[in-house]
């Protein structure tokens, strides 16, 4: 547990980056576009810990972070189908994921299709449900992974097996 502790602390470093359908004042102005900005920063780890969680939390109406000790490593995400009312919207979306971390890599590659409900509140669209555990980018873990590996030549070892873990299921992901 102390490892996924510190993989959370380690992962959970995120840079944002502009989407489409950005309002004037930086927030979504659609529903699809604030749901593209909470999976992205979800993607990019910002759901891992409560140092970053305000970026991702300001998107929801559950603002307290959430504890988790386990997230999801994916590979992608594609945003679907949207269904829009004047203060209720929702968005489906598909998440295509290698595993589950916790204490240990739990390989898992079925797509896992979710249905985020928002709700308008003060003008601004808002995710309601369902608060899930963080999904993380393949791509960002690595790039922690092996910066972690840089920095802590003594847990390089076990970043690496963990990599070749993840690695050997996302090959057949492709």
């Amino acid at each position: 547990m102390k490892h996924l502790a510190g993989l959370c602390a380690l992962v959970g470093i995120t840079l944002a980056l502009p989407a489409e359908g950005i309002a004037q004042g930086g927030y979504p102005s659609s529903p699809k576009a604030l749901v593209e900005q909470y999976t992205r920063l979800d993607a990019q780890a910002a759901g891992l810990s409560a140092e970053t969680w305000p970026e991702l939390g300001q998107y929801t109406t559950f603002p307290v972070a959430p504890k988790w000790d386990s997230f999801v490593v994916i590979e992608r995400y594609e945003i679907g189908k949207v269904l829009e009312g004047h203060t209720r919207a929702q968005v489906r979306t598909t998440y295509y994921p290698l595993g589950k971390l916790s204490d240990k890599f739990i390989p898992g590659t079925q797509p896992e299709t979710v249905v985020f409900f928002l709700n308008k509140v003060k003008d601004e669209w808002k995710v309601d449900s369902p608060a899930l555990i963080p999904h993380v980018s393949y791509d960002v873990m690595k790039k922690r992974l092996n910066a972690n590996s840089a920095a802590n030549p003594k847990e390089k070892m076990a970043n690496d097996a963990l990599l070749q873990q993840i690695e050997a299921v996302r090959h057949p992901v492709k």
